[in-house]
């Protein structure tokens, strides 16, 4: 069992651990730890990214929270209800245009798969969402990066990146939209 491993962190040069599997999932859900960061643990054998490591990936956490109830503890609650969507969005850092899509939404945030690595944490989007049908609305939204979502298939595929971007200025009109769709799910 995961939990029975010791697992141990590498920042920098300075090892931290041992810890158990539900304590690396809360630093994760914290950002005391983040996709790249490495570990190590017995069945592994090196160091390791954590965004390569199957037992960190979407799916596998998804999992735990659905049907493991000793780990519901261990995950933060949003403060708002996350949405599952797949809406384009272009939009720009002051520098340079990218565009996506969203597949997750809530009023505080998303989760963007974006056509440029390059955007850093801690960077201002300008964001413009288009939904299919024709509108007159201004679907827009101005966010920060929290994180970039790691994953060996993305890197390999080239195909973009997810970021997790947290709202701090948001149009009535997306917001609303927003509501409508959690309300929807």
């Amino acid at each position: 069992m995961k939990d029975a491993s010791a697992w141990y962190v590498l920042i920098g040069e300075q090892k931290y651990g041992p810890y158990k599997y539900k304590k690396i999932i809360h630093l994760l859900q914290s950002k005391q730890l983040m996709d790249f960061n490495y570990v190590w643990a017995e069945h592994l054998k090196d160091w390791t990214p954590i965004y390569q490591l199957e037992e960190f990936s979407k799916q596998h956490l998804d999992y735990l929270l659905k049907k493991e109830p000793e780990y519901a503890s261990t995950f933060i609650s949003r403060q708002y209800k996350r949405v599952s969507v797949k809406i384009p969005v272009i939009g720009h850092n002051s520098t340079k245009f990218f565009a996506g899509e969203f597949v997750s939404i809530s009023e505080g945030g998303g989760l963007c798969l974006l056509d440029s690595p390059n955007i850093e944490i801690g960077e201002h989007l300008k964001l413009h969402l288009e939904l299919t049908t024709a509108t007159q609305e201004k679907l827009t939204a101005e966010g920060i990066i929290l994180r970039k979502n790691y994953s060996v298939q993305m890197l390999k595929n080239n195909s973009g990146l997810y970021y997790a971007v947290k709202f701090h200025e948001i149009s009535s009109q997306l917001l609303e939209q927003i509501r409508v769709w959690s309300q929807a799910a």
